[in-house]
């Protein structure tokens, strides 16, 4: 079991080993800019050798970069794509600086132009980067969605047609959200409904490209398309389901990765409820 949190890089970003070290995280989970601007400070060259020092110092098995939440690499609008590819781009760059191999990503939002224009826009968006970007070892997961709006991401077959429209589809992965899929019409509740969520998702994309999970439970109901997390056991899905991925040996490598509220009071509980349902 490889379990963590997205934790916090107030101060910089060599900070956020000694956040997630001090939650006894196995991997943690980590903003590289600020989420809500697109321009934003990077680490200079000292907090980059800060970072790797710190990592080194533990047995941290992954740090995982999770993309800004402006970036919308399908949309239809010109200045929104320009900025999110730079902003994307510049990720990409600063993760292969710092010897991250993974970063996260929603789907984006066609807004209005219709799912088949949209996902041709993001696959066409991403092979852009990968042939334009200095950075051969970072893997893009693709993160499924809740599909509110016109948000993209919300079924399987989305990320199996982004990575099968795709050039370079070696280059993605991705990341199950169990809030996210519970929302969208995949159940969770029982051992049954996992089984064939998993086995929906294996048939449509692949387990083997399955790279990370985040961990929420939801404040939001079964196929509402709302994307509200709640902590572990208090939500809508139930315990067990984080029960059965822990405990599936074929997540055994897979990073396990909190999201849910409160993170500065709450982590340490959410992280301590999901360790007790771990059956060794």
């Amino acid at each position: 079991m490889i379990l963590g949190a997205h934790v916090s890089t107030s101060g910089g970003i060599h900070n956020a080993i000694k956040n997630g070290t001090d939650l006894h995280c196995d991997a943690i989970q980590v903003f590289l800019k600020n989420p809500n601007q697109w321009q934003g400070k990077l680490p200079d060259d000292a907090i980059v050798e800060k970072f790797r020092s710190a990592w080194a110092e533990t047995e941290l098995a992954d740090v995982i970069v999770h993309d800004i939440h402006l970036s919308n690499l399908a949309s239809p609008k010109p200045d929104v794509l320009k900025k999110s590819s730079q902003a994307f781009r510049v990720q990409m760059e600063l993760a292969q600086v710092l010897g991250l191999r993974h970063i996260v990503t929603h789907l984006g939002s066609h807004l209005g132009e219709g799912e088949t224009f949209g996902l041709k826009r993001l696959t066409d968006s991403f092979d852009h980067l990968f042939e334009s970007t200095e950075a051969p070892d970072v893997i893009v997961l693709l993160e499924t969605t809740a599909g509110q709006g016109t948000n993209l991401g919300y079924c399987f077959e989305h990320i199996r047609d982004v990575i099968g429209m795709s050039k370079y589809p070696d280059r993605f992965g991705v990341c199950f959200d169990t809030c996210h899929v519970f929302a969208a019409g995949y159940d969770m509740r029982t051992e049954a409904d996992c089984a064939a969520t998993f086995n929906q998702f294996d048939d449509t994309i692949g387990l083997t490209r399955l790279k990370a999970f985040h961990l929420n439970d939801a404040k939001s109901t079964y196929q509402s398309r709302v994307d509200r997390h709640e902590h572990i056991g208090e939500g809508n899905i139930g315990a067990t389901a984080f029960a059965y991925i822990l405990n599936d040996p074929r997540f055994a490598d897979v990073p396990l990765i909190i999201e849910t509220p409160e993170m500065k009071t709450m982590h340490e509980v959410n992280l301590s409820t999901l360790r007790k349902l771990y059956r060794n």
